[in-house]
C-alpha cells in the first residue's frame, strides 16, 4: 500500500518553544536536502494551523489519538526529530507521550528513527525504561551529547544539534546591548544566576535585553525583574524572523537554554552558558564556550572553535543523510 507521506515528524512542535521550532525548521530542510518534497512530510503539532503556516507541511493535532493513529497509518516512517523529548524534569508525562507514539507507530506498520536527541534527565526508573524501549525500536538513532550516547551504550551516532545547520543571516551592526536568558529549573539556580548577573560588569555598562525562548521564560524573567533580582531593560519573546537582527546587535550573552547558546554561536556573540543540564555543558565544551561556575559573571570570551562551524554543518548534513538512507531502506 502506498502511503501519503514518507516522514511524520514528532517532537515538541507547536508548543511555543523557539528552540523546538528551530529544530523543526532544520529537520524539514534536511529532509528536503535528502530529496523529499514538502508534500511528503507531515508533523504532529500542538498548534496544527500555526505549524502548517510556519513550516509549510501538513500538520496534525498531537493531542488527538485518532488523528495521530490515522497519520501513522498514512506515513512510511515516524521521525523523532531532535530535542530533549525524553525527560521528566519539566513534565513526567513527556516520556509516556513519546513512548506511546512510538508503540502506535509499530502497530501501524510505520518505521521509527530518531535524530539529534538529548536523553534525560530521567529521575524515574520507569521513564528510563520507556526511553530505552523507544530508542531500541528505532531503525537508527543519532544524539547530540555524550550523556545520551552513554545512556544508549554507544548504540547511536553522535552528531551536533540540528539547528546549527540552519542558515543565519548575520547583520553588520554595532553591539548595543547584552542578552540574557533564564529558564525555570529548580527555583534556585535561575535566581542565583540572575543575582550574579545583576552584580556583573556587563550589567553596569550595557542595556540588558531578556530573550525568552518560550512563554515560561517570559513569565520567569518578568518575575525576576519585578522582584528586583536583576534589572532587565527590555523583554523579548522573538519569532524566528527576528533572531538575526536581535543577536547581531549583541555584545555578549549569558543564559541557560541550549538554543540560546546555539544562536549565540551562529551569530558569533560571546556567551556564558549556565550549566543546568549536561547537554548545555557538552555544547559549551564542544565549541569552546564559557560555562558559568557559580561566581561572578565576567564578560565572556569568544567561542574558541567557531571556525569549525562550516565543517560541522557539513557533518550534520552527512549524518542526517546516513540516517535517512537507513530509515528508508526497505
Amino acid at each position: 500500500m502506498t502511503r501519503r507521506w514518507k516522514v511524520l515528524l514528532c517532537g515538541y512542535y507547536g508548543m511555543g518553544n523557539l528552540g523546538d521550532e528551530l529544530l523543526a525548521a532544520a529537520t524539514i530542510q534536511l529532509l528536503k536536502n535528502c530529496g523529499l518534497e514538502e508534500s511528503e512530510i507531515a508533523m504532529l503539532s500542538g498548534e496544527p494551523k500555526k505549524s502548517a503556516k510556519q513550516h509549510r507541511v501538513y500538520s496534525i493535532d498531537r493531542w488527538s489519538r485518532r488523528d495521530v493513529v490515522r497519520a501513522l497509518k498514512h506515513s512510511e516512517t515516524l521521525l523523532l526529530g531532535g530535542g530533549g523529548i525524553f525527560q521528566d524534569s519539566s513534565s513526567f508525562r513527556s516520556p509516556w507521550y513519546y513512548w506511546t507514539v512510538v508503540r502506535l507507530a509499530k502497530l501501524c506498520g510505520c518505521k521509527t528513527w530518531a535524530v539529534g536527541q538529548s536523553i534525560g534527565p530521567l529521575s524515574r526508573r520507569i521513564n528510563r525504561l520507556l526511553a530505552q524501549d523507544a530508542f531500541r525500536s528505532c531503525e537508527i538513532v543519532s544524539v547530540r551529547d555524550l550523556h545520551s550516547q552513554t545512556f544508549l551504550n554507544g548504540h547511536c551516532l553522535l552528531s551536533d544539534d540540528l539547528a546549527l545547520a540552519l542558515p543565519f543571516r548575520k547583520e553588520s551592526r554595532r553591539p548595543e546591548y547584552f542578552l540574557v536568558n533564564f529558564r525555570r529549573h529548580d527555583g534556585e539556580l535561575e535566581y542565583e544566576a540572575a543575582r550574579a548577573y545583576a552584580r556583573s560588569s556587563p550589567a553596569g555598562k550595557l542595556r540588558t535585553v531578556g530573550v525568552a525562548m518560550d512563554k515560561n521564560d517570559l513569565q520567569l524573567m518578568r518575575e525576576i525583574r519585578e522582584r528586583g533580582v536583576c534589572g532587565v531593560d527590555e523583554l523579548i519573546y522573538p519569532d524566528a524572523e527576528q533572531l538575526p537582527k536581535l543577536f547581531s546587535g549583541a555584545a555578549g550573552a549569558f543564559g541557560m537554554r541550549l538554543h540560546f547558546g546555539v544562536l549565540s554561536l551562529k551569530a558569533g556573540v560571546p556567551c556564558t552558558l549556565i550549566p543546568y543540564d549536561s547537554k548545555v555543558s557538552d555544547f559549551a565544551g564542544r565549541w569552546g564556550g564559557t560555562l558559568w561556575n557559580g561566581g561572578g559573571v565576567l564578560f565572556p570570551r569568544p567561542w574558541q572553535k567557531r571556525a569549525d562551524l562550516e565543517a560541522a554543518c557539513a557533518a550534520i548534513q552527512s549524518d542526517f543523510a546516513l540516517c535517512f538512507e537507513r530509515a528508508m531502506r526497505l
